[in-house]
């Protein structure tokens, strides 16, 4: 299996000031094509250090790549690092001036004299193209060993990667990607979907397969992976596949890249219906998330950020009556929430939240984290309320994925048979970090 290492740099990746996002997208996309990666190595913009983190990178893996330090400034010392640390010239490529003129061209704007710089590589190189920005990436050998070197703007490094490094990468090793799944369930916690998937991953990780766990809240990623070098890597795959399936059930909105609101989106348009919703404490999150679904024009058009009270009551039509009784944060205001924008949308499905997002603004009886997500449609109105914690930013993605995931269950439910229509009420669920829906 080819073994590799990346390099990431940058004085606001090791101050703190950036995550750096580049490394896990390399790894990722390394990962799906069978490649092994050892880890990585964070460098500061100085030469010396550089040199180092090259050579220790390339001293125990087969490839290296890094991302950073491409453009025309003093600080950007690639190129300059990478000859200095495997003995090679730094040299003027013809090649990578022409990218970097063509590149100014595209943008209709003058070529700075300082970019000359970034058609300084070393020697020999084999340029990579960039299709989106100023900065040309370069392969090296050192001993044997490429050090793949590519912008550290991921809108750059991604395309060059797609296009251009992964082809070059299956050229040059033959790669044979594993075999690999991506169940994508919201609800239980990360130690719940382990307990019920212990009797699975006993029978199939001795055979080979592997399968992991990794919270991205709200959401908890189940990965599955077979190398293909594994006997009968197929057919167990399939079977461990299936496996995963029917233990995570409803939990299990989607695989692989699908997001959240497109898996809802996917329903509606199978059933040729829209969606408007209804948002106090979230603030037009949700529409932010749905908007987020390519396609989401088709099944998607009102959007209703009723903040204030009387926002409540002239854009949905809530009962002042109904606030001052029962207060902002209720049942029945969410209901109405919901039924009012149904109503006013002409939407076959509304959804809605109103809750107490925090710091401040908690009682005795709506503490902070309180919240309430609703729906309705042709067949009724339902609420439930959540009680979630007290970060801010927390609660208000929380609520905007319990809306829509309240909505997606409904659908599949109606689908099997099992419609559950009407409110439902019942205590209300304390959930942990990972328990969100």
């Amino acid at each position: 299996m080819v073994r590799a290492r990346i390099v990431s740099q940058g004085e606001e990746l090791v101050t703190g000031q950036r995550t750096d996002t580049n490394a896990t997208r390399v790894a990722e996309l390394l990962t799906d094509r069978g490649v092994r990666v050892l880890g990585g190595v964070t460098s500061c913009d100085e030469v010396g250090e550089l040199v180092d983190a090259y050579r220790l990178a390339a001293r125990d893996a087969d490839l290296v790549v890094s991302t950073g330090g491409l453009g025309p400034t003093s600080d950007d010392l690639t190129a300059e690092a990478v000859a200095a640390a495997f003995g090679l010239a730094l040299v003027h490529h013809p090649g990578a001036m022409a990218q970097v003129e063509a590149a100014f061209v595209r943008i209709g704007r003058p070529m700075p004299a300082v970019n000359a710089k970034q058609a300084l590589l070393p020697s020999p190189c084999e340029v990579v193209p960039n299709p989106t920005g100023t900065a040309p990436g370069f392969i090296v050998e050192a001993g044997g060993t490429p050090v793949v070197c590519l912008p550290g703007v991921p809108s750059e490094m991604e395309p060059m990667m797609a296009d251009t490094v992964l082809p070059w990468l299956e050229r040059r090793f033959a790669l044979r990607p594993a075999l690999r799944r991506t169940f994508r369930a919201i609800g239980p916690g990360e130690s719940q979907l382990q307990e019920r998937l212990d009797d699975l991953i006993r029978e199939v990780e001795p055979r080979g397969a592997q399968v992991g766990f990794r919270a991205t809240i709200p959401e908890v990623h189940v990965k599955l992976v077979v190398p293909a070098e594994v006997e009968g890597a197929e057919a167990l795959f399939e079977a461990a596949a299936r496996g995963i399936a029917d233990r995570l059930g409803l939990d299990c909105f989607a695989t692989d890249g699908a997001t959240l609101p497109a898996a809802l989106g996917a329903l509606l348009v199978a059933r040729g219906a829209t969606l408007a919703v209804a948002e106090s404490c979230t603030g037009g999150m949700i529409a932010q998330l749905v908007t987020s679904a390519p396609g989401s024009s088709d099944w998607f058009g009102y959007g209703y950020v009723t903040y204030a009270d009387r926002a409540k009551t002239d854009l949905l039509g809530v009962p002042p009556d109904l606030i001052r009784e029962h207060g902002a944060v209720s049942e029945a205001v969410c209901l109405a929430m919901a039924e009012g924008a149904r109503a006013r949308s002409g939407a076959t499905f509304a959804v809605s939240v109103t809750g107490v997002a925090g710091p401040g603004g908690g009682t005795a009886q709506k503490p902070v984290g309180t919240v309430w997500v609703g729906y309705a449609g042709p067949d009724g109105a339902s609420a439930r309320l959540l009680r979630f914690g007290r970060d801010r930013e927390a609660n208000r993605r929380f609520s905007a994925f319990a809306a829509l995931e309240r909505l997606r269950r409904h659908l599949v439910r109606a689908d099997e048979g099992t419609l559950f229509a009407g409110r439902r009420r019942g205590p209300p669920p304390t959930l942990t970090e990972n328990e969100q829906i």
